[in-house]
Parts: structure tokens; sequence; C-alpha cells
């Protein structure tokens, strides 16, 4: 097993990647856009080969990023320049133009589902739903209008 990527950065063992290698088809947010048409997807950020999803988080006084791994089921997330406790509520924006990401349900953990979008024309019958409460994994998916929970994605 390597200890190293092309990019010398060190390899973490995952239990994600076994699942993703032994599948036959995994299910992957390949772009996603804000409000205003800027990209989502961080070039930057790879995990297991596949691009992660910039936000700009706030709560309280404390502002930063987070990247979650655009593999629906994997729940990882890397949280750079602010320290997030469970529970807490986040104000999610685009990295680029600090736009406030809209809501597009409440979820049943009593935050709300934030809208990112699938395509640059802000269309809801394409988009991915993330609570805004940190260790809240609830999610949607909506495409071609129709809904799918993350639940219901990761027995596929």
């Amino acid at each position: 097993m390597e200890r190293f990527d092309k990019k010398g950065m060190m390899i973490y063992p995952s239990p994600i990647r076994k699942i993703i290698r032994e599948k036959e088809k995994v299910l992957v947010v390949k772009e996603c856009y804000c409000p205003k048409g800027h990209s989502l997807i961080n070039p930057q950020a790879v995990f297991h080969g596949f691009e992660g999803i910039e936000l700009k988080v706030r709560a309280g006084d404390s502002e930063g990023r987070i990247v979650l791994s655009p593999i629906v089921g994997d729940k990882t997330r890397v949280a750079v320049g602010i320290d997030l406790k469970i529970g807490e509520l986040l104000k999610i924006a685009c990295p680029v133009c600090d736009t406030p990401l809209p809501v597009y349900s409440s979820c049943t953990c009593a935050g709300e589902l934030i809208t990112l979008f699938t395509t640059a024309d802000n269309d809801y019958s394409q988009c991915v739903g993330i609570c805004n409460r940190v260790d809240c994994f609830n999610g949607e998916i909506k495409s071609g209008g129709h809904l799918a929970t993350f639940a219901m994605l990761e027995a596929l």
C-alpha cells in the first residue's frame, strides 16, 4: 500500500475507499453551483479521486471553509479556519462571491437543508440539499424533479 500520493500528500486508510472499489456504481456530485453560477467544486481537495465541494461557513463570530466529499454516502468533510461544534447551526455561503446559499426546506433536526445547485441555472429540480447543523448528515438530491434522500441512495 502506498504511503504518499502523486502530490506528496500522505494517504490515510479509509473504509469508504473499499466500499467505492467494490460497488459497481457510486453516485458522485461532479458539478455544484451557487445562486450566481460560481462553481463550488474545488480541484485542490480530492476525496477518493473526486474533487470536493467547498463552502464558506459562519458560526457566531467565527468564519472558515468546509470541503465536503462529493460521494453520496461518504460523510467526510474537512474544516479549514474554523472549529466546528456538534449541534451548531452554520450560515453557508459561496466561497467566491459570499452569496448566502438558499434554504431548500426544513430538516428533521430543526436545521435547514441548504441548496447546492447541480446546474448553473439555479434549477431547483436539479439540486442537492445539505443540512446546516454540524453532524446532521441528512440530505436530499433532486434530479429531474425526482426526490431521493441520502438514506435511499446509500441503500442502492
